[in-house]
């Protein structure tokens, strides 16, 4: 059963994005945090399967044993709600830095009780003048910074948290009170971390969106780093590339491994990539420094133009409309076809300039 949520690409890997819900649902004060950042951590393990609701929220109080929750909850209150509404058994764990910031980069969310007041301002501003115990959800891992999810935080579904520095984090945390779940760990059942994530990947394969008949070119910018993925669930990574010059390859579909993917969100969707030093994986769409025509076929034997610039990331298009197809006039037709053409001479000439017979190119149009 699929759920809400989505995977998102944080530094080296696809990283789930739980649906978010916050604690806002009766005013100020606000008295559910434990609960809110537990449901969010929570919809990681199940991927999204559970109500991202306030009244999940107050289902899980409710079934914590906590006889005053407005005046916060406690770390064991947790693991009671988790056994009593989810029938799961769970440990508050007290890990290194160094490992959090391991099963953070691995596909773990972190329930985590902080100081709120010992936070920097920016990441108080959902409540600036409260000061005491709170519990937040992180996810994912990049560069020394991971994503902090504040129940307290007046946002939807589809926010994705912001970025704080772990020393930011370090400052207030409670590392003794740690509540940990890992992407798809409760799928098909309770399993280890290793076999959800065995099973999430063996069942994946890659979604057709739209398929190019003949293959299409795709640009690489200078000094861009370009990761490519294997299929699953979610992708894993199989190569990553550093380019200092100018580079391209061909790509004939582009795909999606989450079931809810579409065509207009290039952070969910891949080029297939035919040859070169990726052939037979998947590049995210979205990828930094890469450029290429995503267009729908040409109809009636003429491209839609879409202005593309050089190194810029590739962009979705509007699909084909349905209902009968306008033909042309032959000469204005073969005008356009010359304008594209002379088009991609001038920009293979600019790359062929630029690359300094660096890496092979393919043939001029």
């Amino acid at each position: 059963m699929a759920g809400a949520g989505r995977y998102e690409q944080i530094g080296d890997r696809l990283t789930f994005v739980p649906p978010f819900v916050n604690e806002r649902f009766d005013g100020p004060p606000f008295w559910s945090c434990t609960f809110t950042a537990l449901l969010n951590g929570a919809n990681v393990g199940w991927l999204g399967q559970k109500p991202a609701t306030h009244a999940e929220v107050a289902a899980l109080a409710g079934a914590s044993g906590d006889s005053d929750t407005r005046h916060g909850s406690r770390a064991s209150h947790m693991v009671r709600a988790m056994k009593v509404r989810y029938k799961t058994n769970v440990a508050i764990e007290r890990c290194s830095e160094k490992e959090a910031q391991r099963r953070l980069a691995n596909g773990g969310a972190l329930v985590a009780g902080l100081t709120y007041g010992e936070l920097p301002a920016r990441h108080r501003r959902w409540s600036p003048r409260f000061k005491l115990g709170h519990r937040v959800t992180l996810i994912g891992w990049s560069a020394g910074r991971t994503r902090l999810l504040d129940p307290m935080a007046a946002m939807g579904p589809s926010y994705a948290g912001e970025w704080i520095a772990w020393s930011d984090f370090a400052r207030a945390w409670w590392p003794a009170e740690q509540l940990w779940f890992h992407e798809g760990q409760y799928l098909g059942g309770v399993r280890t971390t290793t076999e959800a994530a065995a099973a999430a990947t063996a069942a994946v394969t890659a979604r057709v969106l739209r398929r190019f008949d003949p293959p299409r070119h795709f640009r690489v910018a200078a000094n861009s780093l370009v990761v490519a993925f294997a299929p699953g669930q979610p992708p894993r990574v199989a190569r990553r590339m550093l380019f200092p010059h100018a580079s391209g390859a061909n790509f004939d579909a582009i795909v999606a491994f989450d079931p809810a993917a579409t065509l207009e969100d290039p952070t969910r969707t891949f080029m297939h990539v035919t040859n070169g030093a990726f052939a037979g994986r998947y590049i995210p769409i979205a990828t930094a420094g890469i450029a290429a025509d995503i267009n729908p076929d040409p109809v009636g034997g003429v491209a839609p133009v879409t202005p593309v610039t050089p190194g810029a990331t590739a962009s979705t298009a509007p699909t084909v409309p349905t209902g009968p197809v306008i033909p042309m006039i032959a000469g204005d037709a073969a005008t356009l076809a010359a304008a594209i053409l002379e088009g991609r001479r001038q920009e293979w000439d600019r790359i062929a300039h630029a690359n300094a017979g660096l890496a092979i190119l393919p043939p001029r149009p």
